[in-house]
């Protein structure tokens, strides 16, 4: 009983390109990933957004051959889907219970999704108001939808691979977590959480193990950077991530033993994507000092695939001129997946885990 207050559940974060399977144990104060494992698909997922109306995708090989080679505990799972495969929405709701929120919610949106000709599900939290600032929008709560067949598919997937899923989860509140299991967010201080995935690329200002303020931001896709590093050097997808993981951006000063002739052409292939990730994560700390002041970030935490990349944090705080930390949580020996600068990919998963301690 002791064993299983402290194991969590499995978290199965499903991906556009891959889906990540970990399972942590608390370990004393903290905690610690006790079981990871990634399946990369055979065939990555469009990425666009056209997705969320569209016919469910299939992840059910991938999360049973993950659950096979991971050796995870127990059966409970919770669930994670892409950005694109959601609805993000902020809203001005008037005060109320719960159950008069949700019905105020699905009255606003019910229309356009009767036109839309399919059920949806959804959920939504507070966001936090500044008083001086109050003028800049009205949004009050974050709405994350997806329709029913995403749900059902999801719960289906876990089943035929011999998982219980439990729910399925929201991006943000995942990032929010997960900052806070890294420690990010104590003492009541704001971080900036980027998810820099294959497919999206997802920011949040986040503290207390909340997200207050969520954006998306487009064109700077980590699967971006890979595509960009194949087509100019002629190389597969996997030998780019090869790449951008042993090499990756040149430091400024040349403070780095990496080959520089082999940073400089990454550099140059990947500029445009690199460059308006950082624009964007500009624009996003000008706006929040600008509109939203009591959410300014005293750090940056990047987690998701492309936080793997050699130099990516410390090039991102030069640009930003904030800490940057790479998401990072222990491990126990043995598991190579998570291990180092890879465990940033099970961010969410990890996050996913966790709620089991919520829920006890």
């Amino acid at each position: 009983m002791i064993a299983a207050k402290e194991m969590g559940w499995i978290g199965v974060d499903i991906g556009t390109h891959a889906v990540k399977l970990a399972q942590v144990v608390r370990d004393g104060g903290g905690a610690r990933i006790h079981r990871a494992a990634v399946i990369q698909r055979p065939t990555a997922w469009i990425g666009d957004d056209s997705q969320a109306l569209g016919q469910p995708e299939t992840s059910k090989l991938e999360i049973r051959a993950a659950r096979e080679c991971g050796r995870f505990s127990g059966r409970s799972a919770v669930t994670l889907l892409p950005m694109n495969v959601c609805q993000l929405r902020g809203l001005s709701v008037p005060p109320g219970d719960l159950r008069e929120r949700r019905a105020m919610i699905e009255d606003e949106l019910s229309p356009e999704w009767e036109e839309q000709r399919v059920a949806m599900e959804f959920d939504f939290w507070e966001l936090e108001s500044g008083q001086a600032e109050r003028g800049a929008d009205s949004f009050n709560v974050n709405m994350l939808a997806v329709t029913r067949p995403w749900i059902s598919q999801v719960a289906s997937d876990c089943r035929d691979a011999g998982l219980s899923c439990w729910a399925v989860d929201g991006v943000p509140l995942a990032m929010a977590r997960a900052v806070a299991l890294a420690g990010g967010s104590a003492a009541g201080r704001r971080a900036l959480a980027i998810d820099w995935g294959y497919s999206n690329t997802t920011i949040c200002v986040v503290g207390e193990n909340r997200a207050w303020y969520t954006r998306r931001a487009s064109k700077c896709a980590f699967g971006q950077a890979l595509e960009a590093i194949a087509g100019t050097l002629g190389v597969t997808l996997d030998q780019a991530q090869h790449l951008a993981d042993a090499h990756g951006l040149a430091l400024p000063a040349g403070e780095d033993t990496a080959d520089q002739k082999v940073q400089a052409a990454l550099g140059d292939a990947i500029s445009t994507t690199v460059n308006g990730l950082s624009e964007q994560l500009l624009r996003t700390l000008q706006f929040l000092e600008m509109q939203r002041r009591h959410l300014h970030p005293t750090s940056v935490w990047l987690m998701g695939g492309g936080a793997s990349m050699r130099n990516i944090g410390p090039w991102l705080s030069h640009r930003l001129q904030i800490p940057v930390q790479v998401w990072n949580l222990p491990c126990e020996e043995g598991i190579a997946a998570a291990d180092g600068k890879s465990s940033a990919l099970f961010a969410g998963a990890a996050a996913l885990s966790a709620l089991a301690w919520r829920a006890a």
